[in-house]
């Protein structure tokens, strides 16, 4: 009996370096014209920076001579003309379905012009057919807003039959009543607040979590890294968790088996990991900022966008086989803080805030009034159930663990989980404050 493979389509997962990178170049070089000539935005940035599509006559070329653009540009652009769109729309109606949106945690939201395909429904297909759905499966779907501008069906790209349920912890009676019953391969998707929810509604109810998820292939997290606590909570119910993030607000970008950073599905889009302000790229391993230009997009192509997120990049062959790149979040440029001139992430102390009982829920902001401070802030969340002495005994033990863990001077102010949850979207808060 033949073995299935994971690969939804092998030719291209498993396509060397070399070939990749001939496409890559093949289609960059045909989409600049495209771009240039219907886009106003792009048009508008190579025009100031004396660039035209002819001088770009191969990889290289783009590399040295390309401007960049970012959300700034597109909220300035948007802000001058009226456009909506922000001057990224390459075509009206009917080609332009719908419109999306990025979440908006970080700032102004971004419209995003959908066609009736994106590249994100190109790596889900991958995605999903190497976590186990097959065409006929259920899946649970737990969507906490409509940003993508995709139809309702969007999981009949597979032939998947979607179980609509909100993104919301009034939600999790519905969701154990839907696996019990149409025993879904797939959630999509799950976040830390959801998580830490269904924790407490598991244990509330005396259900039984490796009995109830047993028919599950995995669950797709997303809004945030996965913390080490939760990590373990979940492997505890037999449930494998695969995370998801936004590749540059281009697609989608998910782990694999390997859970050895997430694959960006390079046929679609070209990634570049460079350092923070310049054009120089860092190599293999080392944090810079994800810089990506579609490959696949004749909407509303994004051409060298700086997105402002830390990562680094990985291009040598995944162990699961593929040899497209992948990369590892490592945080918003825009997080950053340098404490005495250190640098300090959010990921840098959320093990710290989840060590403790009272802040087991690992909900924290870092108050960043400017880039550089003297002093750490964190205002850390609590439950108050489990609070065993003061707070002001709970914010000395943080600033304790956090000084010692850091190596920089910290300040903890405390505030009720459910006070720091309303701050965000439901899948996550902002991690950094001003004030």
């Amino acid at each position: 009996m033949a073995i299935e493979s994971s690969y939804y389509d092998a030719h291209l997962e498993t396509m060397p370096r070399a070939d990749i990178e001939r496409m890559q170049e093949a289609r960059l070089l045909r989409l600049l014209p495209y771009a240039y000539q219907r886009s106003a935005l792009i048009r508008h940035v190579w025009q100031e920076a004396g660039v035209k599509p002819s001088d770009i006559r191969c990889m290289a070329d783009f590399r040295e001579k390309a401007p960049f653009i970012d959300k700034a540009a597109i909220q300035s652009f948007r802000e001058r003309t009226g456009d909506p769109t922000g001057g990224l729309s390459c075509v009206g109606a009917p080609h332009m379905r719908a419109v999306g949106f990025t979440s908006g945690t970080t700032g102004d939201p971004l419209a995003l012009p959908r066609g009736e395909f994106s590249p994100h429904e190109l790596g889900l297909r991958r995605e999903y057919w190497h976590i186990g759905a097959r065409p006929g499966d259920f899946i649970c779907s737990m969507q906490f807003t409509f940003r993508r501008g995709q139809h309702g069906d969007r999981f009949s790209i597979m032939d998947l039959a979607s179980i609509c349920l909100e993104h919301h912890p009034r939600e999790l009676p519905r969701l154990v009543e839907a696996i019990r019953k149409y025993r879904p391969t797939l959630i999509h998707m799950l976040s830390t607040p959801m998580l830490l929810a269904l924790e407490r509604y598991l244990t509330e109810n005396c259900i039984d979590p490796a009995e109830l998820f047993s028919c599950l292939k995995g669950a797709l997290l997303g809004g945030e890294p996965v913390s080490p606590r939760m990590r373990a909570l979940v492997d505890s119910w037999g449930l494998e968790l695969f995370e998801m993030t936004s590749l540059g607000d281009i697609q989608g970008a998910i782990e694999c088996r390997a859970h050895d950073g997430m694959h960006a599905w390079e046929d679609s889009v070209l990634v570049e990991c460079l350092e923070p302000g310049s054009n120089r790229p860092v190599t293999d391993g080392q944090r810079g900022e994800l810089v990506v230009t579609s490959l696949a997009d004749d909407i509303a192509p994004l051409i060298r966008y700086r997105s402002e997120d830390l990562i680094s990049l990985n291009t040598a062959t995944c162990s699961c086989g593929r040899t497209h790149a992948r990369f590892k979040p490592m945080g918003r440029a825009g997080d950053e803080l340098l404490v005495q001139g250190k640098s300090v992430l959010p990921r840098d102390i959320t093990t710290v805030i989840e060590q403790v009982p009272e802040t087991v829920a690992g909900l924290f902001q870092i108050v960043r009034p400017a880039r550089e401070v003297e002093v750490l802030k964190v205002r850390a969340g609590f439950d108050p159930a489990l609070l065993k002495d003061s707070e002001s005994e709970l914010a000395g033990r943080l600033v304790e663990m956090l000084q010692a863990r850091l190596e920089v001077p910290v300040v903890v102010e405390l505030r009720a989980n459910d006070e720091l949850l309303r701050l965000g979207p439901p899948h996550k808060i902002p991690r950094t404050t001003k004030v």
